[in-house]
């Protein structure tokens, strides 16, 4: 069975966060901001990918006051 990958895109461009979700295997995800609170370039194309169910968007904590904002790919669309 093979691991899923782990992309970040921080430093992208905005409309990458798009691409990347169509492109990656089910499973995968894709860091699209690091900081203390939810924010960044890719945050709006992150909240309407989730509405239309192509992610599940959640943190992982990093550190005090230092989170990743991750977009995974889910299992079954």
């Amino acid at each position: 069975m093979s691991e899923n990958m782990e992309y970040n895109i921080v430093k992208d461009q905005r409309g990458v966060l798009r691409i990347m979700l169509d492109s990656v295997k089910r499973g995968d995800e894709v860091i699209y901001h690091i900081g203390e609170y939810a924010a960044g370039k890719h945050k709006l194309d992150a909240m309407e990918l989730y509405n239309q169910g192509k992610c599940i968007l959640f943190q992982r904590k990093l550190g005090p006051g230092k989170f990743a904002y991750v977009a995974r790919k889910p299992l079954k669309l």
